[in-house]
């Protein structure tokens, strides 16, 4: 509890800057007087002020949202394109980074697909997507890889509004921001608030066993594990997530109740060998899969560069206006076809690479978790063992479920699987960031939606190819 005041505490410093608003005026000023922004015209579609805290601003769209709601105002041409508008104008300021952009810059002078995508795209709620994680979140918070990602947009971003990219060369630039990621500290306080957090929701979970009167409750304890894992192992990533997990509370918790009851902690000697063997191993997958994830990439570089070569040749040797054309089309289209193709094969290998780096990831965080739960000094000896106890049977239950569901062996294979996700990631998070509510179970029920209509397509192109190949062998015949 002390640990989880005192980072609170931080947090609040380091989001307040001191007591500074962001022009660097008292709080008490800045409401008096408005920031001053170069466009403030998204502010008058939403009605407040330019000093709007985030909270006014989401319940601003709320109320204006309902005004012109083409559903509500059939009789009002205009009101699809006002609620787009001011669904836009949310959307910019709902984001901390974007309305940072708009305040400075106005509105951008071009609009297009990849500069809207970049700025919707939010890394915590892809990655939660795409590894599925929502089920696991209160074991293992937020995943390092995403608020990593998360935090070098934001810098990468804030960067870009604050230095005169007009007086720099663009190596000058890279190197500017290549040395402005995120202060150290700010990480570190990220990490220590993930751990107490964890902590903290492992020491709700296992309250029925620290309450249990007799072997029946133990049981219904027990129950309640095995009804969560196989809730847990359903989605995709489920079993390889238990296994984790599992493993690093069993070990953890070996290692304490190891020390605490056997002379000169000999208890805990092969729980610690367990940990140096995963360790060891985990920093080898994960040199492995980067070279893995290099080289594929480069020879899907290579092989891209070559398709794209021989169109090319291909092309000038085309002659002839209307045909070229259509040939030209077609020669682009088959070229964008086989790079996507190429490029695609290299997602497994990247993936591979990131879920390694999830491992190791999980095993530091679960234990710094259960060293604040096995460490607390507000409560006696007996009940830090009793809680190591409870935490043991957790991870054993866990992990031997995810094995058994061949957690153990993580192999990337359905690329397919891969590619529903990675689309519903990006719709996800973009339907977030304008305002729109997206249940786990939306999610999921999207991603196998999206696999049905993969699957339809290649079956429907599989069934036009043999009958292309049918008539052409009649026609021969």
């Amino acid at each position: 509890e002390k640990d989880k005041e005192e980072v609170e505490k931080r947090e609040a410093e380091l989001k307040s800057g001191g007591g500074k608003t962001a022009s660097g005026e008292n709080s008490a000023a800045a409401d008096i007087n408005e920031r001053k922004v170069k466009d403030r015209e998204y502010y008058d579609l939403m009605g407040v002020s330019t000093n709007a805290t985030a909270g006014e601003i989401k319940k601003a769209y709320y109320k204006e949202a309902r005004k012109c709601h083409p559903d509500k105002c059939q009789d009002d041409p205009e009101a699809a394109a006002k609620f787009q508008a001011l669904g836009h104008a949310y959307q910019i300021l709902s984001n901390e980074q974007s309305r940072a952009s708009y305040d400075k810059n106005g509105k951008p002078e071009t609009n297009s697909a990849d500069a809207n995508l970049a700025n919707e795209i939010d890394p915590l709620v892809f990655f939660a997507v795409m590894f599925g994680s929502h089920l696991v979140e209160p074991y293992i918070g937020e995943l390092w890889i995403a608020t990593t990602a998360d935090t070098l947009m934001k810098d990468a971003m804030e960067q870009q509004q604050s230095m005169d990219m007009e007086n720099m060369t663009e190596e000058d630039a890279a190197k500017f921001l290549a040395s402005k990621s995120a202060s150290s500290e700010e990480m570190t306080l990220k990490q220590r608030k993930r751990e107490v957090k964890c902590a903290l929701n492992l020491r709700e979970k296992i309250i029925p066993f620290m309450e249990a009167k007799d072997e029946d409750d133990i049981m219904a304890f027990k129950a309640s594990i095995a009804k969560e894992a196989s809730k847990i192992v359903s989605t995709s990533f489920g079993a390889t997530f238990l296994v984790a997990i599992g493993f690093t509370l069993e070990v953890e918790a070996e290692e304490y109740i190891g020390v605490q009851t056997s002379a000169l902690g000999v208890g805990a000697i092969n729980a610690r060998f367990r940990r140096a063997r995963k360790s060891n191993a985990n920093n080898w997958r994960i040199m492995g899969a980067g070279i893995n994830a290099a080289t594929t990439g480069r020879k899907a570089m290579k092989e891209v560069e070559a398709v794209q070569k021989q169109m090319e040749e291909k092309k000038a040797m085309t002659v002839g206006g209307e045909e070229e054309d259509g040939e030209d089309k077609a020669m682009d289209e088959e070229k964008a076809k086989m790079a996507a193709q190429k490029l695609e094969e290299t997602i497994p290998a990247l993936l591979e690479l990131a879920w390694a780096i999830n491992d190791r990831d999980i095993s530091r965080t679960l234990k710094g978790a259960c060293k604040k739960l096995f460490s607390d000094a507000e409560v006696p000896i007996e009940t830090r063992i009793r809680r190591a106890e409870a935490i043991h049977l957790l991870g054993k239950d866990f992990y031997t479920i995810g094995k058994e569901c061949g957690g153990e062996k993580y192999d990337v294979k359905d690329t397919k699987d891969i590619k529903a996700r990675a689309e519903v990631a990006v719709m996800t998070t973009m339907a977030k960031a304008q305002g729109q509510e997206v249940t786990d179970d939306d999610t999921e029920d999207m991603i196998r939606r999206a696999k049905d209509m993969q699957q339809g397509r290649d079956d429907a192109g599989a069934a036009a190819a043999n009958k292309q190949t049918a008539s052409t062998d009649a026609n021969m015949t």
